[in-house]
């Protein structure tokens, strides 16, 4: 079996009997769903590759690392088959439009994660005779078929996927072979120098420890530094980039919409982007938003507030930050909207590193950001005056500082974009405990 990768390049599994376990997944209708959902929901012209990317490449990327890493430990067979199988799966219950429509279905139902569905998905919600029946037209879930029938367990997949509290695995945890891949991926398909070296070189001074953790040998940090920085300016980019805001508020009002008019629910968000876009165009309160995804971008940016370097993270949904703003006469004309991104440790994030030999050294900062765009949704309206713009950005601030109950932040506008969260080069903070 081989795959041709724009990350990993040309990969080969010479093992047979691996082999035939992963081309019998590949061919279940659970991974055959990712071939039609997006790894990035950001359809802009700025960054149109990442628009174009799909689940399924990454997944394969994935579990290649996980065979990679565990292929010369002393495992059962059938635990490296479970941990690949966990690689390939680990995003196999995401919603369509991912991780926008998983916030909105997360603001009504706090419990749902594509991670724990990822359950339902393979056993239903009454044991083996799962609800979901048909996972892609005319094809009926087979997971736990394909995986009984090469004596893997699916709880041991599922355990790899969703690992207890405190106890994370190479697969899943602060720094892991998912966000490894995703990264490095990113940024090759945005044509980066270098992406692909870099990951070749973090991943050759890793391993899998005893506990399935990922440990790292010499030389770790100049890798993990450039995946640290590779991360920063791609989320400071699709974050702040007033090119991007645009497509993101579109986006994100049409994902708010299809969860309140009931079109995707925490019960029934398994469907296909394509099935899931074609519901959308088809439903009276969604499909003039939808038919934008099609025939361009109406949205316009008159103005944002990044407000950045929170000394405490904001605990709140985006849909509630942006309600409690329009309370504040933060909106003022009927065809402005807001668009909220709050995210914490998106941009890069604090991470415990397990050295090889046994050490544990802390690396890099969290970010914690929120921001606050505001958004004309009709071409109808007059650009904002100058003046307009320093009374607007006043109010927002203000606004922002008595929801978080303090000002100790810093402001950034769409004249400060410099394509990083930090206005300094990133540098290493390290800390041994």
């Amino acid at each position: 079996m081989e795959f041709h990768d724009i990350l990993h390049g040309h990969i080969e599994v010479d093992d047979r009997e691996m082999a035939t376990f992963l081309g019998d997944l590949l061919e279940s209708p659970e991974v055959h769903r990712l071939r039609n959902m997006r790894q990035m929901n950001f359809d802009v012209p700025l960054i149109q590759e990442l628009g174009r990317s799909r689940r399924l490449p990454h997944s394969i990327g994935v579990a290649h690392l996980a065979y990679r890493l565990t292929a010369g430990k002393t495992l059962h067979r059938s635990t490296i088959k479970s941990l690949v199988a966990a690689a390939l799966l680990h995003d196999a219950a995401i919603p369509p439009f991912g991780h926008l429509v998983e916030s909105e279905l997360k603001a009504k139902d706090p419990a749902f994660s594509h991670e724990h569905r990822l359950k339902n998905l393979m056993f239903g919600l009454d044991g083996r005779s799962n609800k979901y029946g048909d996972v892609v037209h005319g094809k009926s879930a087979r997971l736990i078929e394909i995986l009984d029938s090469h004596g893997v367990d699916p709880l041991e997949v599922l355990r790899a996927v969703c690992p207890e509290p405190g106890k994370g695995n190479f697969i899943s945890a602060g720094v892991d072979i998912d966000n490894i891949d995703n990264v490095h991926r990113m940024a090759c398909m945005l044509g980066w120098k270098g992406a692909a070296e870099n990951l070749s070189g973090l991943v050759s001074v890793c391993k899998v420890g005893d506990d399935l953790a990922l440990e790292f040998g010499s030389e770790w940090q100049t890798y993990l530094a450039r995946w640290a920085d590779f991360r920063n300016r791609i989320y400071t980019m699709i974050i702040s980039h007033p090119q991007c805001i645009p497509h993101n508020a579109l986006q994100a009002d049409l994902c708010r919409a299809a969860v309140r008019e009931g079109i995707i629910t925490s019960d029934d968000w398994r469907m296909t982007e394509p099935e899931f876009e074609e519901a959308l165009r088809h439903h009276p309160r969604t499909k003039q938003l939808a038919w934008q995804l099609i025939s361009g971008c109406e949205y316009i940016l008159e103005d944002y507030v990044w407000v950045r370097e929170l000394t405490v993270p904001l605990k709140m949904s985006n849909s509630e930050i942006a309600e409690m703003l329009i309370d504040r006469d933060v909106v003022e004309s009927r065809n402005n909207t807001l668009f909220i991104w709050n995210e914490n440790g998106l941009i890069s994030r604090q991470i415990d590193i397990r050295l090889s030999g046994g050490d544990n050294v802390r690396f890099g900062w969290g970010s914690r950001s929120c921001m606050i765009a505001l958004v004309r949704t009709k071409r109808a309206g007059r650009n904002m005056t100058k003046r307009d713009r320093e009374s607007w950005r006043r109010k927002a601030v203000g606004a922002f500082a008595e929801i978080l109950g303090n000002d100790d932040f810093v402001t950034s506008f769409p004249e400060d974009y410099s394509g990083r969260y930090l206005s300094q080069e990133l540098g290493l903070e390290l800390g041994h405990h």
